[in-house]
């Protein structure tokens, strides 16, 4: 680390140096076998996203790339696919108010409805606007009523839903809507739907239960709001700490109760893990000692803990580790006996 920090930059300095007394006349040229400096260790604070893989439960905390495989059994995740949740509202002009109303309930329900007019700043193209929208979607809602017609960008969005459905399969849900307005008249479903299933709700009420029904994305978690005292409420999103194996709890937990550091210990006959000050091992049978530094691996994997020496012998706990052990309670570890 010394030879990189502080001897690269002074060889550079002095070719320079050199370079510049020779005027020209000479031509120097200086060569170094100094390896090139290793990167810097990823601080805890690092501005990554935590990912979980449905496929083995698995959280980690990643910079965010177009697809992610999971690092226990390999499963390919497309989170181009996996972001895409928004719910396009496709409508004609005039029927813009009947719609913003959807939308409003939606949104009241935890969904995050896409519509032209607030989700487009102004300057975008309308046909990449649309585009985008769409990819950015988990289903589209058409609006058919008799104002509705399949020409111009109407005939767009119908052609990249169509598209969509296609990459997506089962993730991207099209959902037609057709409305009677109040002299009887009823909205052309556009050929290019007719081959999908389509709704003809008799109420706005009714429209959105189908809406709700067919996207492949749920809504929020019902709980208590935030302003009610008195009661208990859930996480916003689901708790990792309960995904922790008992071993990496106990560890987790008396780091926490210690000075928030622990140790890892290899030794000729064995190994041992220290938290808080006390030793974490129970006994030296080859099979616990594997559970233990598995436990302590979890911990690494999910950044609840950092290698302060970078040799995997001295650890801290960092912020998530402090936030991810208050959601711990002592009925959420076993005894070490029982381990």
């Amino acid at each position: 680390m010394a030879t990189n920090v502080v001897l690269g930059p002074e060889l550079k300095k002095l070719e320079r140096q050199l370079k510049r007394m020779s005027k020209g006349f000479l031509k120097i040229d200086m060569k170094s076998n100094l390896p090139k400096p290793p990167p810097a260790p990823m601080e805890t604070d690092h501005p990554l996203d935590i990912l979980r893989f449905p496929c083995c439960k698995e959280t980690v905390k990643v910079a965010r790339h177009d697809h992610h495989f999971c690092i226990i059994c390999g499963t390919e995740i497309d989170m181009t696919i996996s972001e895409s949740k928004k719910v396009f509202l496709s409508h004609k002009g005039v029927d813009k108010e009947y719609v913003i109303d959807f939308k409003k309930s939606l949104a009241l329900l935890g969904y995050d409805p896409w519509l032209d007019e607030d989700a487009m700043p102004a300057g975008t193209p309308l046909e990449r606007g649309l585009l985008q929208g769409m990819q950015d979607s988990c289903g589209v809602v058409f609006f058919i009523t008799p104002s509705f017609k399949d020409e111009g960008f109407l005939q767009s969005e119908v052609d990249y839903a169509i598209a969509e459905k296609r990459t997506k399969g089962n993730k991207f849900a099209i959902i037609a809507l057709q409305f009677v307005d109040k002299d009887g008249n009823t909205g052309e479903i556009p050929q290019l739907l007719k081959t999908y299933v389509w709704k003809k709700p008799k109420s706005p009420l009714e429209a959105l239960r189908e809406v709700v029904r067919a996207l492949p994305v749920m809504p929020g978690t019902v709980d208590w709001r935030e302003e009610i005292t008195g009661v208990v409420t859930l996480p916003k999103t689901k708790s990792t700490s309960t995904e922790l194996s008992d071993e990496a709890k106990a560890i987790l937990k008396a780091a926490v109760a210690g000075d928030g550091r622990l140790m890892h210990v290899k030794y000729r006959r064995g190994e041992d893990i220290q938290a808080g000050g006390k030793p974490m091992i129970p006994d030296k049978d080859s099979r616990t000692i594997a559970r233990w530094v598995g436990g302590l691996e979890d911990l690494r994997r999910r950044r609840y803990v950092k290698d302060l020496g970078h040799k995997g012998e001295v650890f801290e706990v960092t912020r998530e580790g402090f936030d991810a052990a208050d959601e711990l309670t002592d009925d959420s570890l076993t005894e070490t006996s029982n381990v």
